[in-house]
């Protein structure tokens, strides 16, 4: 629709342009924008205080035109292409890197580290013990959790006090409610578990289907 009234209106805005750009173009002094009224009160207080403002700003002043003059500006030090240069030259038998492939991705986001100081802890280990906490309190005390990772049981309590796993609801169907099915370590779990009796079933019809063949070969 505004396309339809923009073709519409384009041949009366266009309408003798030409005589009106030449109308325009041809004024002594076009018409100034307007101004807000904050801007007329500085104008106005600046006049007070230079009264001759117009005239200093027209005119070329020389005192400024020798400070720019002293301006100047000098570097130190050598080009850096010399000094890559110079290294290339100085180890030559350490060639820059020709492997482009990309960096491995960890699952974490990062990498992680092998070994873990006494009373610190990885992200991951984070996550389990706080997804185990959540499934279990019971079973998974603080206590219980800060002996076998080495930990501080007040930071144990601190951890599972503010951060929480993503907790899963799946549903049975559209209608019905979502099912609690634990943290997201439980539901990936509860996945790998799925994915195993989904292999067996195919690997159990499979066995019908040839026994079936053979029958009926015999």
């Amino acid at each position: 629709m505004g396309a339809l009234v923009t073709r519409a209106l384009r041949p009366i805005r266009s309408f003798n342009i030409e005589n009106r750009a030449h109308r325009v173009i041809s004024k002594e002094k076009p018409d100034p924008a307007p101004t807000y009224p904050q801007n007329v009160e500085d104008l106005k207080r600046t006049l007070e205080a230079v009264p001759d403002i117009d005239e200093k700003l027209d005119k070329k002043d020389p005192e400024l035109d020798n400070r720019l003059k002293d301006v100047y500006v000098t570097s130190f030090g050598r080009p850096e292409d010399d000094i890559t240069r110079e290294r290339r030259q100085h180890n030559p038998e350490r060639p820059l890197p020709q492997d482009r492939k990309s960096l491995e991705e960890f699952e974490m986001g990062f990498k992680e580290p092998e070994r873990v100081s006494y009373g610190k802890t990885t992200l991951r280990q984070a996550i389990d013990f706080i997804g185990a906490y959540q499934s279990n309190p019971k079973e998974a005390t603080p206590s219980k959790i800060a002996l076998e990772y080495k930990l501080k049981e007040e930071d144990v309590h601190s951890v599972l006090k503010y951060f929480k796993t993503f907790e899963v609801y799946i549903p049975k169907s559209k209608t019905s409610p979502a099912i609690f099915a634990g943290p997201a370590t439980s539901r990936k779990k509860l996945e790998e578990q799925a994915m195993n009796v989904k292999e067996i079933e195919s690997s159990d019809s499979k066995k019908v289907v040839t026994n079936e063949e053979n029958l009926k070969a015999s």
